[in-house]
């Protein structure tokens, strides 16, 4: 019976001992806990100003209490303070490594008293090493709960390392933020993707797949779309060889190449997903009509049985642009890139590889003339998509210029030449428009960026002089462009196609972006480096203009807007260009408010902060269905909080900083969360395509999976706190 008293008694909860009667009473702690464990005097402020002159300030922390002391705080805490003090020294040593190897010294000794001229020293060293040509930009490495991945030191990710406040508060705030509410939406569920990667298809006969093509009347139709709104038909089909195949198809569809099928319902299914609208005109509208959506899924699945089917890894006739087109889906389905997309380019660029296409076709008698010059179409598509995914991933190019000969496309017209064709006729002069210059051009742009990707990723040694030089031939690239493709005023521009126009814009904002790539390594530089001062201009002012871009293109896509027939063209790579800028003017905003003499001359913190509300409402469109418009907008909020600018819906500090972690920033990972595209505008299709509404009934999810819970990181930065 004791025993079981006993046991039924609640021990009591352990607390600190008292002390004894003749003790005094604990005084309450007011220094921060460094002060007090250094005997040193503080001044209470956070940081404090010795913590601050010490390298410290990430690690300055005050009890949760009057009467605790250091021993009796949150281990984890302290830890984590630890980690981030050595994580500071550590970039201290690197930054310090090269300068004091060069001059046969090494470093044996750091003391801590000297650790605030140490992080001034090596600041120095960043630059003089830039100077002199050394690379000092090693890029961003994020730790997951994946898995470690890394983006170079051009992303636009990168660039919020050199807001302190950002990673502190990562750091610091990972549990509080775990759940992102996202609003309840009926979207379709397209499952893991990419679909072809996850193999959540059902397997199908030629049969099978066929039974489902659509009505001659609606094919026509959506192919037409195709042909004349997708500035990538031209590089990859020649509109007169299609016309044919596909008269022949309707004749005897069971006798037709699976994998052209395939391309039919790539088409097809591109065709209906540009339709749908892209850009978030209205998060709070109701979506008003799915079946485009379902007929997108529709599609997709038949394309990845169509290349299964086919054993598309094998190569052959109309693989690359079944392929090309398939990835075109993939990608355009997700508001965000995604690393998924990013591998299938890597398949397709092994198969292109593996059937020649790197190769110029005039070394090789076999090839007609005109499959040589379609292979140099296709080729120039393939080339492109590869620098724009990679640049979006933040990764190196998985193609470099000297591992390929082949040609720039001629400028024809499709009836320039056919299957018949023997000898190429002499290609049309640039200044006449033709529905295949804009690859041209793109392809040109598309050698210059991978040129000044390497000059501003380089891990080799490259002079100040020579990125000067880089930019004169940006800038002499950009004066050659043909005068039916450079931008004009829009008011001016009302009587040209929207897909010109969209071209316009995207060209001079590519040229934009490479002045901002080249130079962005000497915008971080200290400001007392005048050497860098034109670097510095440039770099902001170019990106300036691309917000002022963003703010344009946010407004011609709206219904009112003379883009509307173009939004599908502002998916994630265009906005990724939009987040390189928006980086560059946050950046810089916290730069002029620690050191006020980095400010550009000629331009004014007012008009970097109105670009920049302009940019939140921007994005503030796309939070509903895009995770990386969720973070940039927290970041341009807690900069204009930092700046003392008035926004028009101001955030407290936990709201405003509260789900920013929540969102990867490399996307080295495929998320697999299902695709929100919400809020799109009926088609003028959906009346003709009533034959299909069986579809209706698959299921689709009333509440996707939040994504967030991926993306509790800790940020390794290659720079030197400030």
């Amino acid at each position: 019976m004791m025993v079981k008293d006993d046991m039924s008694v609640t021990p009591p909860p352990r607390q600190r001992p008292l002390p004894p009667p003749n003790r005094r009473r604990d005084k309450p702690q007011l220094s921060c806990n460094l002060c007090r464990r250094r005997k040193v005097k503080c001044d209470r402020q956070q940081p404090c100003r010795t913590c601050s002159l010490r390298g410290l300030a990430m690690s300055c922390t005050y009890p949760p209490d009057a009467t605790s002391r250091p021993s009796d705080r949150d281990p984890h805490s302290t830890v984590q303070n630890r980690i981030r003090e050595l994580e500071n020294l550590v970039h201290v040593l690197m930054q310090r490594a090269p300068k004091n190897s060069l001059n046969g010294t090494s470093t044996t000794h750091v003391d801590q008293a000297s650790a605030d001229s140490s992080a001034v020293s090596a600041l120095e060293a960043s630059s003089d090493a830039a100077a002199t040509g050394e690379s000092t930009d090693c890029g961003t490495l994020t730790d997951t709960p994946a898995g470690v991945s890394y983006v170079d030191g051009i992303h636009w990710t990168a660039l919020l390392d050199s807001i302190s406040e950002l990673k502190d508060y990562f750091q610091d705030n990972l549990e509080s933020s775990l759940h992102y509410p996202i609003p309840p939406q009926v979207v379709p569920d397209y499952g893991p993707s990419p679909q072809l990667l996850y193999g959540r298809f059902a397997q199908a006969t030629k049969g099978e797949i066929l039974s489902t093509i659509p009505t001659r009347a609606v094919a026509d139709r959506t192919i037409s779309k195709f042909f004349n709104q997708v500035d990538l038909a031209p590089a990859l089909l020649h509109s007169g060889q299609f016309i044919r195949q596909y008269e022949k198809f309707w004749e005897d569809p069971a006798s037709t190449p699976i994998i052209w099928v395939g391309m039919f319902f790539a088409i097809l299914g591109l065709s209906n997903l540009i339709t749908l609208q892209h850009g978030g005109h209205d998060p709070t509208a109701p979506p008003q009509d799915l079946e485009i959506a379902v007929l997108v899924r529709l599609y997709r699945e038949k394309v990845v049985q169509c290349l299964t089917l086919g054993k598309f890894t094998r190569g052959g006739p109309h693989v690359l642009q079944t392929f090309i087109l398939y990835i075109a889906i993939e990608h355009l389905i997700h508001e965000d890139a995604e690393f998924g997309t990013h591998l299938l380019l890597g398949m397709m660029l092994n198969i292109a590889m593996r059937m020649g296409y790197h190769r110029d076709p005039k070394y090789f008698p076999v090839i007609s003339a005109f499959d040589g010059e379609m292979r140099r179409r296709t080729w120039s598509a393939i080339y492109q998509a590869n620098l724009i995914f990679a640049s979006q991933m933040g990764l190196p190019s998985m193609l470099k210029d000297y591992q390929s000969d082949t040609e720039e496309p001629r400028n024809f017209l499709d009836s320039d030449f056919d299957e018949n064709t023997t000898e190429l006729p002499p290609s049309r002069p640039h200044t006449e428009l033709t529905p295949v210059l804009y690859v041209i051009v793109r392809s040109r742009v598309a050698h210059l960026w991978e040129h000044v990707r390497d000059v501003a990723t380089d891990t080799r040694f490259h002079k100040y002089e020579e990125i000067l030089a880089v930019d004169q031939k940006i800038r002499t690239e950009k004066r050659s462009i043909p005068e039916a493709l450079i931008m004009k005023p829009i008011e001016k521009s009302i009587a040209d196609a929207p897909q010109l126009i969209m071209q316009r814009i995207w060209l001079d904002i590519c040229f934009l972006r490479l002045q901002v790539v080249l130079h962005k390594k000497y915008f971080m530089a200290p400001a007392r480096h005048k050497r860098y001062t034109y670097s510095r201009t440039v770099c902001l002012k170019t990106a300036m203009k691309i917000i002022e871009y963003q703010h344009m293109v946010y407004e011609l896509v709206t219904p009112d807007g003379i883009l509307y027939e173009a939004r599908w063209k502002l998916s994630s790579v265009m906005n990724n260009e939009f987040l390189l800028a928006t980086g560059i003017l946050c950046a810089y905003m916290k730069q002029i408010v620690e050191i006020p003499e980095c400010a550009v001359e000629g331009t004014s913190p007012e008009d970097v902060s109105q670009l920049l509300i302009r940019s939140l409402g921007c994005w503030e469109r796309f939070t509903s269905t895009s995770r990386h418009a969720r973070r940039i907008t927290k970041v341009i909020r807690l900069v204009l909080n930092i700046t003392n600018t008035p926004t028009e819906s101001p955030a407290t500090t936990e709201d405003d900083l509260g789900p920013v972690i929540d969102f990867q920033d490399p996307l080295l990972l495929d998320l697999n969360f299902p695709c929100t595209l919400s809020n799109f505008y009926t088609n003028e299709d959906s009346a003709s395509q009533a034959n299909l509404s069986s579809l209706e009934s698959m299921s689709f999810s009333q509440n996707p999976n939040d994504d967030d819970w991926i993306n509790l990181f800790q940020r390794v930065s290659t720079r030197v706190p400030a």
